[in-house]
């Protein structure tokens, strides 16, 4: 039988990806759970990966940018990125967003 496991998101400890930008995850062998949180300004440069992600905005309010488009996106959205899909983002109030992966980010567990 497997484990269940419970966790809170402020007892996890909190890691800096990038200036005013921190993320605290979760991961199992399938699927990684990520909270992401955005101070107003900071910025995730396009980029791309081979994981699928959905982005759920929990608060604040950020551009994304994907394939040269643009779209600002707030609360209670969901932004799906299918596979190797070029992506970025502005965070244009501080935000906090739940960014799901599959598979879980390597480079996230090892902290590369």
């Amino acid at each position: 039988m497997s484990k269940v496991s419970y966790y809170q998101w402020a007892n996890l400890p909190q890691t800096p990806m990038a200036p005013q930008i921190q993320r605290r995850l979760v991961s199992g062998e399938k699927v990684m759970v990520v909270q992401v949180t955005l101070e107003q300004g900071a910025v995730v440069p396009v980029h791309h990966h081979p994981h699928e992600q959905m982005s759920c905005i929990l608060s604040g309010k950020l551009e994304f940018e994907s394939n040269g488009a643009k779209r600002v996106v707030s609360e209670g959205e969901v932004v799906h990125l299918p596979s190797n899909v070029p992506h970025g983002v502005v965070a244009l109030a501080d935000a906090v967003v739940l960014d799901i992966f599959s598979p879980p980010r390597e480079d996230f567990l090892t902290k590369t």
